[in-house]
């Protein structure tokens, strides 16, 4: 939970991640926090330094500010407006966010999902569209070293880069992903492609309502469906 403050025009705490305040009061908002620590099953003990709920948040709010690893999270790590602002008293080191997030399996990943849920929920609650486009395709992101899930495939960038080929889908409306499939670099681009849209499809309605109306936009395909 973000703690309350000012802003000034001085020359004393000066931050060059001023944007994530917003995000963090948006955040705040949504109570984003406390239904991470309510739906995570994860549990730590009394003793422990960090909380998942924290280590989640810590990690959102880093790729918001732009970090590809987990080493950039030194760009909040040494920000201590941001830390002050957010209440980080104590921040992990690479280490123990590592050992955090190992800690997850595949029901936690669910339950990730729950949260995202949950959340986006709220916000369409507030403002419906009536009729939502679906964008899905799959992309190619390469990676350096022998990443688990990693395997030599197409890569239009790079040649003989191992890659992940995941699918995802966008709500074009609101530029927000609804669903994404990991997939191995190695994979076809529409292998499994009819049954993400199946999930797709039936995580939309649930969702936004019985009556939806979606245009669909899926590898070169265009296709309106109401239901």
């Amino acid at each position: 939970m973000m703690k309350k403050f000012q802003v000034q025009f001085s020359a004393k705490n000066l931050t060059g991640n001023a944007g994530l305040v917003h995000l963090g009061k948006f955040a705040s908002i949504l109570q984003l926090p406390k239904t991470l620590k309510k739906v995570i099953s994860i549990k730590r003990g009394h003793t422990a330094n960090y909380k998942i709920a924290d280590a989640v948040m810590i990690l959102m709010m880093g790729v918001l500010a732009g970090i590809k690893h987990i080493s950039n999270l030194d760009i909040l790590r040494h920000d201590p407006v941001i830390r002050k602002l957010f209440d980080w008293e104590k921040f992990p080191d690479n280490r123990t966010f590592g050992r955090l997030f190992e800690l997850f399996n595949h029901k936690h990943c669910h339950e990730l999902h729950e949260v995202e849920t949950i959340t986006r929920q709220k916000v369409w609650d507030q403002k419906w569209f009536g009729r939502v486009s679906l964008d899905l395709d799959s992309t190619v992101i390469g990676v350096h070293g022998s990443q688990e899930g990693s395997a030599l495939g197409f890569n239009p960038k790079k040649k003989g880069q191992k890659s992940y080929h995941p699918l995802l889908c966008f709500i074009a409306e609101t530029r927000e992903c609804l669903h994404s499939w990991f997939r191995t670099g190695s994979a076809y681009t529409g292998n499994g492609a009819v049954e993400f849209l199946r999930e797709c499809l039936e995580q939309s309605q649930n969702e936004f309502g019985k009556y939806l109306s979606v245009l669909i936009v899926a590898f070169s395909m265009v296709k309106h469906l109401t239901f």
